[in-house]
């Protein structure tokens, strides 16, 4: 029996370490949250039409005063994606929010079910009419008005799911993208960024990053 116990401790520790692993980033994101709340919540975007407002009107800098740069908040840059967001497909514009990490953005939303492809749908148990998805990865540019995303961690209503299988299925829906990474249209006069945590610096066309 007690050979028996102590297996079975051996077995809850394996389990443990495995789940601390796969949600090692919602770990950090807690003591984050818990240690910093307010600078944790002002990386977090949400839309608004005030928001791309906002963020048009800071583009439109960079074309008439000629300066180098503008800062986009969270909440303004999750404006423009929005409102191409049909690179995640079944995504509505007030469904979708991003927070801003180093080069990496993390995308929140709600999905329509009917719109996920069967492969997606077979990975995870029961039917919902909508439910939560949460992409993580890298958002570089790749030239005026196009940006690349490449996924590297993704959850389907809280289960872990092939970031690889995930981008390439979204890509063959939206018509843009492969090899894992998604294509992302943005205003022609984002000709290259620079995601941080507080914002994202976009540089008008020929300024050295």
């Amino acid at each position: 029996m007690r050979c028996l116990g102590r297996l079975f401790l051996v077995f809850v520790l394996v389990v443990a370490a495995a789940a601390a692993w796969l949600y090692r980033e919602d770990l950090r994101r807690l003591v984050d949250r818990t240690l910093h709340p307010a600078a944790a919540a002002a990386r977090i975007g949400h839309p608004s039409t005030g928001a791309f407002t906002s963020a048009t009107a800071k583009l439109s800098l960079l074309q008439r005063v000629r300066q180098d740069s503008v800062v986009l908040s969270p909440d303004e840059m999750v404006a423009l994606l929005a409102r191409n967001a049909d690179f995640l497909p079944g995504v509505t514009f007030d469904s979708i929010s991003i927070e801003l990490g180093d080069r990496t953005v993390r995308i929140r939303t709600v999905v329509d079910s009917a719109h996920l492809p069967a492969r997606l749908r077979e990975l995870i148990p029961g039917h919902r009419p909508y439910e939560e998805l949460i992409v993580e990865g890298t958002l570089t540019p790749i030239h005026a008005g196009l940006a690349e995303f490449e996924p590297q961690h993704v959850r389907l209503r809280g289960v872990p799911l092939p970031s690889g299988l995930v981008a390439r299925l979204a890509a063959q829906l939206s018509g843009r993208g492969s090899e894992g990474r998604l294509e992302i249209v943005l205003p022609q006069a984002v000709a290259g960024f620079r995601v941080r945590p507080e914002g994202v610096t976009v540089y008008r066309q020929g300024v050295r990053q």
